[in-house]
Parts: structure tokens; C-alpha cells; sequence
């Protein structure tokens, strides 16, 4: 079979079994819709350039990655699409940057490395408990020097706490 012919089954095969959906909770708890805007972490490949977020579609290879520079900027997605592909399903989103081109975003992956900012990092979780027991701690000493009476203590410890 010639290449070109190849590459035509394989793109058919691959445009019937894309699905576009309105909404896609994902694995960081977070419910994605057309219009969000995700702000991207740092880039998972070398040199921090982005291996999941690609320019000119989902197919597109290493060519086309994008580079450490798009660190911190924010990407409005514009399309959800759930693929399944030999049995196995993903899930796509494409975003735009503001500019002409629109980029193939791979959502489980990019939270997975922290390509975007809405992470699963332990380090995201370490951050959290910290700075909640931080909180605590100001809590009890506000409680102690008399600034907070013991109810109100008990009311913000529980906010806290949950």
C-alpha cells in the first residue's frame, strides 16, 4: 500500500472516531467547557518544551512541539474531543493561544507531567497541607491571645479543616 494511500485510511479511520463533547471532568477534579482558559506549567521534554501541547493538530510529531517560552501563558480551549483509537479512548482538547494557530492539547497527560498549572503534583498536594496547617497554626494563636472567642475558633478550624 503507498504511503499517501495509508495515511488517507488512517486519517478516516481516526476523524470517525472522534467525538466531540460539551464538558470533560478531569483526573485534577476540575470541569473543563468551551471558552476555559488553562494556564500552562512548564513543559515535561527537554529543555522544558511542551510534549503535550502541539501545534497543527493531535497527529502532529516532536516537529511541532512547542517550547519552554509558553511557560505561564494561558490557552482558551475551543474544542473537546474524546477519541477512541484500537480500543483505547483519550481525550483532546484544542486551545488557542491568541494567535492564528490553534494547538492539540493531550489533557490527562499534560496534568499528569504539570504542563498545565491545574496539576496532580505532589508537590501541589505537599503546598496545600502546608499552608492549611500554616492557617491552623495562625488560627490557634489568634484563639490564644484572646482575638477569636472559642466558637469562632471551632467555626474557622472546621473551614479549615474540611
Amino acid at each position: 500500500m503507498k504511503k499517501a494511500t495509508f495515511l488517507l485510511l488512517m486519517f478516516s479511520v481516526f476523524a470517525s472516531a472522534q467525538n466531540r463533547i460539551e464538558e470533560y471532568t478531569a483526573s485534577n477534579g476540575i470541569t473543563y467547557k468551551e471558552g476555559d482558559s488553562i494556564s500552562l506549567g512548564r513543559g515535561s521534554g527537554i529543555q522544558g518544551t511542551f510534549v503535550y501541547l502541539k501545534m497543527a493538530g493531535i497527529m502532529a510529531g516532536s516537529a511541532t512541539q512547542i517550547g519552554s517560552a509558553y511557560s505561564g501563558l494561558n490557552v482558551i480551549v475551543k474544542k473537546i474531543k474524546k477519541i477512541k483509537f484500537k480500543g483505547a479512548e483519550k481525550v483532546y482538547f484544542t486551545v488557542g493561544g491568541g494567535n492564528i494557530t490553534n494547538y492539540s492539547l493531550e489533557i490527562e497527560e499534560a496534568i499528569a507531567t504539570c504542563e498545565i498549572k491545574e496539576c496532580n503534583s505532589k508537590e501541589t498536594q505537599i503546598v496545600s497541607q502546608s499552608s492549611k496547617f500554616d492557617e491552623l497554626k495562625k488560627l490557634k494563636a489568634l484563639f490564644d491571645d484572646g482575638v477569636l472567642t472559642e466558637e469562632e475558633y471551632d467555626i474557622e478550624k472546621r473551614k479549615l479543616l474540611n
